[in-house]
């Protein structure tokens, strides 16, 4: 909720908007969508990276489930956004579409959804990485509700549904106009989740270092050459303290080995993160902002073998069916250590190393 502050009073009165937008106008705010690849819900909104597999699609009794999308993890995850109040009823048309699209798992839901018209296979495997197997797609399923406010009666019933292992987060939206902006507000007012979507970590104690394929957000020679000679990998988001790019470059710990991926030419070199304390969000207009403002977020790697030209990259394709390891969908995936270790050999002869 949105208030002002009422100067003489000093009491919050809640803004008030004739801003009233449709459940198909929420759901186009909610979607990022690429020019040639696949759509990722927006990271800002759910608190997590969702891709997405279908919008409005049909269910096997002819209703339309508003967003179907895919987690880290690979589970589906049914999102139903409503244009006023959440209650009862809604919950219990949700669970109707999570039984349905729970009924597609592995290399069903692979059949079922990765279609040239919605989702590929590789693009499937490239979100997940390798924290979900193509057998363990759809393995389980969870729903997120969205709407302008909920019955309080739902959250009861949402805790007798956790409590049987059905996992879902209510959504609230606010939308407000002011002086002919439209402005948008969620927050989120029930979860209930079998695994916990911040789980407590402490450093670099909770894992040993891993593989990772990092996108480096604009496949140009002139940046690439930037990053090699500035031994740095970038993020991009709002360009915004505490954003996903900053979670992202600051979740590396000392010794994770990154893959560096250009859109088009595959993987053109990898490095070893040393510092992750060494992250840092470049200043507009600073001499390392060389993309207008964006991609700001950056953090220091030790490059160990790096393509002269993206051109000499080893491409997606090759990749794919000589490491059996698929290109990433998002900014930072990661990569099977024995696949990834054979990647990197073949960079460094490559790349004379």
């Amino acid at each position: 909720m949105l208030y002002e502050v009422d100067e003489k009073s000093g009491a919050l009165q809640s803004v008030k908007s004739s801003w009233m937008p449709r459940e198909l106008e929420i759901e186009k705010y909610l979607i990022t969508r690429e020019d040639d690849g696949p759509s990722i819900l927006s990271e800002a909104v759910f608190g997590e990276p969702l891709l997405l597999v279908s919008n409005q699609v049909r269910t096997r009794n002819k209703k339309r489930a508003d967003i179907l999308a895919m987690d880290r993890a690979g589970n589906g995850v049914v999102i139903e956004l409503k244009r006023d109040q959440g209650h009862l009823c809604v919950e219990t048309q949700a669970l109707q579409y999570l039984a349905d699209f729970s009924a597609y798992s592995g290399k069903n839901f692979i059949k079922k959804f990765g279609q040239k018209d919605t989702l590929s296979e590789d693009e499937i495997l490239g979100f997940v990485g390798d924290n979900a197997e193509i057998e363990d797609l759809n393995r389980n399923s969870r729903v997120i509700l969205m709407a302008r406010s909920f019955d309080s009666t739902l959250f009861s019933m949402g805790e007798w549904l956790s409590s049987k292992g059905i996992s879902f987060r209510c959504i609230t939206y606010t939308p407000v106009e002011i002086e002919g902006k439209k402005l948008l507000s969620f927050s989120v007012v029930f979860d209930r989740a079998n695994e916990a979507l911040y789980p407590v970590s402490f450093a670099s104690t909770v894992r040993e270092p891993g593989y990772y394929w990092h996108n480096i957000a604009n496949a140009d020679q002139e940046w690439w050459r930037f990053l090699v000679d500035n031994q740095q990998i970038p993020a991009c988001f709002e360009n915004a303290p505490g954003d996903q790019g900053e979670k992202i470059l600051t979740r590396y710990i000392p010794g994770d080995s990154i893959v560096a991926y250009a859109k088009g030419y595959g993987a053109v070199g990898w490095g070893v993160v040393t510092d992750p304390a060494k992250y840092r969000l470049i200043a507009v207009g600073d001499k390392g902002d060389r993309l207008d403002g964006n991609c700001r977020h950056r953090l220091q790697v030790k490059w160990k073998a790096t393509a002269g030209s993206l051109n000499e990259g080893l491409s997606p394709e090759t990749v794919r069916q000589q490491f059996g390891i698929y290109h990433p969908v998002s900014t930072s995936v990661s990569i099977d250590s024995e696949k990834c270790r054979s990647l990197i050999q073949r960079m460094n002869d490559k790349f004379n190393i």
